[in-house]
């Protein structure tokens, strides 16, 4: 996502979470992750499906969708916010462990917090992969 001002400011605690968020999932960290949410939390990362609820299916599905990323980078930037919900533009890029094949991410999130921590979280997302493995420095010639 390209560096821009944010046309909106994100309150403290909005920024420590998402900073927080961004670190637990550049370095794969489920337990970090699970720390933002309340216990009777829940995570909406496909639309067609039901919500994860609380600590254990959070963790679980961190630990899952993060086992084969490598090299993640992760950029966030608040895109509005009412009251205690925020509505987050970001995107992540990450080496796919088994390919070597570098993905894209890029979606938006709706944050529903309750005092310091998520109470709701939906995301949508879209995803594309480069065809060819991913090199941090081209070969020397």
């Amino acid at each position: 996502m390209p560096e821009a001002k944010p046309t909106v400011e994100p309150d403290a605690r909005l920024a420590r979470i998402l900073e927080t968020y961004r670190r637990a999932w550049e370095t794969r960290d489920a337990g970090l992750v699970v720390e933002l949410f309340t216990e009777d939390a829940t995570y909406q990362e496909d639309p067609f499906s039901d919500p994860i609820v609380g600590h254990g299916g959070i963790r679980r599905y961190w630990e899952e969708a993060t086992a084969g990323q490598q090299d993640i980078r992760f950029h966030w930037q608040l895109v509005s916010q009412a009251e205690n919900l925020h509505v987050v533009e970001w995107s992540a890029t990450f080496t796919r462990a088994s390919s070597g094949k570098r993905i894209e991410l890029r979606g938006v999130m709706l944050v529903e917090l309750r005092g310091e921590r998520i109470l709701r979280f939906r995301e949508y997302w879209r995803r594309r992969e480069n065809s060819q493995p991913f090199q941090m420095h081209p070969p020397a010639r």
